[in-house]
C-alpha cells in the first residue's frame, strides 16, 4: 500500500492499534486475490449473521451526509434501510459500492433506502475526493466511533447492517457482499409488510 505523505511511525501504530482495537480495520484479503489488485474486482466471501428471533432494534442516529443533505434512520421507518460501513482504503468495501447503487436505483421506489458510513481516519475531504471519482447515488456521511460500536462492528470492514421496515437490525455481513446476493437480501426484506 502506498500513501500520498510520510507518516510518523507512532502515527501509523496508533492508528493500526485503534482500527485492531475498535474492529474498523479492512477485512484482510490476500494480495494475490483479484480484489487485492483491483477495485472492480468481485469482493471477497462475506460473513452474514442472521439476528435472532427476537429482532434488535437498530440504533438510531441522525447524520449530515457528504451527498445528500442529513440523513436521520428514524425518519425511514416503514422503509428497509441498508447501513454500510466502509472506508475508501478498503478494497471490499470499494468494490462492493457499484452493486449497492445499481440495486439502490432499481429498488429505491420500493421502499429501499441505503446509507453508507465511511471510517475513514482522514476525514471528509479523503471521503468528498473519493465521491467525486466515482457515480455514487446513495447517501454518504462519516461514521464516528460511537456509532460504529452501537452497531457492533466486529473486527473488519465492509460491515453490512440489514434493517427491516419496523426498524429491526435482521441481518449483518461482514466482507464484501456481491450484487446478487445484496439484492436478494433486500429483496426478501422489501417483501415483508411494514
Amino acid at each position: 500500500m502506498t500513501m500520498s505523505t510520510p507518516t510518523p511511525r507512532y502515527g501509523l501504530t496508533l492508528v493500526l492499534v485503534l482500527g485492531a482495537t475498535l474492529g474498523l480495520a479492512c477485512q484482510s484479503t490476500p494480495t494475490d486475490s483479484p480484489s487485492a489488485s483491483s477495485p472492480d474486482a468481485p469482493p471477497k466471501t462475506a460473513s452474514s449473521s442472521p439476528a435472532p428471533e427476537a429482532a434488535r432494534l437498530a440504533p438510531n442516529f441522525t447524520v449530515e451526509t457528504l451527498n445528500a443533505g442529513k440523513f436521520d434512520l428514524s425518519a425511514h421507518r416503514g422503509k428497509v434501510v441498508v447501513v454500510n460501513f466502509w472506508a475508501t482504503w478498503c478494497p471490499p468495501c470499494v468494490a462492493e459500492m457499484p452493486g449497492f447503487d445499481n440495486t439502490y436505483r432499481r429498488l429505491k421506489g420500493d421502499g429501499l433506502e441505503i446509507i453508507g458510513l465511511s471510517v475513514d481516519q482522514e476525514g471528509p475531504k479523503v471521503v468528498k475526493e473519493f465521491l467525486a471519482k466515482r457515480q455514487i447515488s446513495y447517501p454518504i456521511g462519516m461514521a464516528d466511533l460511537s456509532m460504529a460500536a452501537r452497531f457492533g462492528i466486529g473486527n473488519s470492514i465492509p460491515y453490512t447492517v440489514f434493517i427491516d421496515r419496523r426498524g429491526n437490525i435482521r441481518d449483518t455481513v461482514t466482507g464484501g457482499i456481491n450484487e446478487g446476493i445484496f439484492e436478494r437480501k433486500v429483496k426478501k426484506l422489501l417483501q415483508e409488510p411494514a
